[in-house]
């Protein structure tokens, strides 16, 4: 009973704090027309995987810090951050490039519709976040601060995989955002 008391007490207290950053890194077309829109991208596309080119792509990545205490044969987190970063590679019409009007208004209406397919990418990052976030402010004591460590990398390793398999599983339902419109066909 006297073990119990003093888990209880050394509960994990920290509150696990966060961010989210988003980069963009885009690649230049150049179309003259509203039907060169998608050669211009898949000439220039740099997002390549297996000899398939694909128009846009979203990887994300969090990156965590804990600190802990031990009192008493207890070690317990005292404080925690996990941090998302974003990137987001996409098309933009070339800032040297003057298009016309109807062929900036056609690529500003796929690529928004483009961004909104990758925005799921992003949104199973911020559930991996949010998941570990969870997990830190509510993490179990141990009597080995090296078994804490391992504890927490190995529960953050496995939601990480997680959400990285519901970006995969997103794709195929999707068919890589297609089956929600995102396709130039429907913009030009």
């Amino acid at each position: 009973m006297r073990f119990l008391l003093l888990f209880l007490l050394y509960s994990n207290s920290s509150v696990a704090d966060s961010a989210i950053n988003t980069f963009y890194e885009y690649y230049d077309i150049s179309p003259k027309t509203k039907n060169d829109i998608k050669l211009e991208i898949q000439k220039n596309t740099p997002i390549i995987n297996k000899s398939t080119k694909y128009h846009g792509k979203t990887s994300w990545q969090i990156e965590w810090d804990i600190s802990w205490k031990q009192t008493n044969g207890i070690c317990y987190l005292d404080a925690s951050e996990a941090n998302l970063d974003v990137l987001f590679k996409m098309p933009r019409i070339s800032p040297d490039f003057d298009a016309k009007n109807t062929v900036t208004i056609a690529f500003n209406r796929y690529y928004r519709a483009l961004l909104k397919h990758e925005n799921g990418h992003r949104d199973n990052g911020i559930k991996a976040l949010t998941d570990i976030k969870r997990l830190l402010s509510n993490f179990a004591s141990f009597s080995d601060c090296k078994v804490l460590n391992k504890a927490v990398e190995s529960a953050i390793t496995m939601i990480v995989g997680k959400y990285k398999h519901q970006d995969i599983a997103y794709d195929l339902q999707t068919k890589h955002g297609k089956l929600q419109g995102v396709s130039i066909k429907n913009f030009i």
